[in-house]
């Protein structure tokens, strides 16, 4: 019941619940249940979640053939605690052919000096990477828009 106004409230993404972290906290403080009590328990509650559809597979599909060769570089607003009072954005870097974090911090706003500061680690002199791929609208540069120093012609129509 304690966790019932957390699932509800509409800010939360949480699509299920996972019944047997429950019970492994449940042994913590010695009682002894199946999971399958504590779903018809919470069923009985109004606190039950069902699984929706089959979950996601994820494929692992490497482009690269050595390690350093692209780093995949992301990252995400949300609110990592349903008891934190605000938003944090996440940034990682991993590299594509390990899979190995080379960075992950949270940050209060999104910026371009956390995402260089994100970057840093795994751009070392020895360590330099053929790539740093990210499709954030900072990393592009779209030449008629982002450009305040040229100015613009149209392309001459031929006939």
């Amino acid at each position: 019941m304690r966790e019932k106004k957390l699932a509800e409230d509409p800010g939360l993404p949480i699509s299920s619940y996972n019944y047997i972290v429950l019970r492994d906290r449940l042994r913590k403080t010695r009682v002894s249940v199946s999971v399958a009590t504590i779903i018809r328990r919470a069923k009985a509650l109004e606190c039950y979640l069902p699984r929706c559809g089959k979950p996601l597979s994820h494929t692992r599909e490497v482009v690269t053939t050595a390690i350093g060769a692209l780093i995949q570089h992301d990252a995400w607003l949300h609110l990592w605690s349903p008891y934190a009072q605000e938003k944090w954005t996440l940034i990682t870097s991993i590299d594509d052919y390990s899979r190995m974090l080379l960075f992950a911090d949270f940050f209060p706003v999104e910026t371009t000096w956390n995402h260089i500061r994100a970057a840093r680690p795994s751009s070392k002199p020895m360590v330099s990477p053929c790539a740093i791929v990210d499709s954030l609208r900072i990393f592009r540069f779209v030449q008629g828009r982002d450009s305040v120093w040229r100015k613009h012609f149209p392309w001459p129509v031929c006939r």
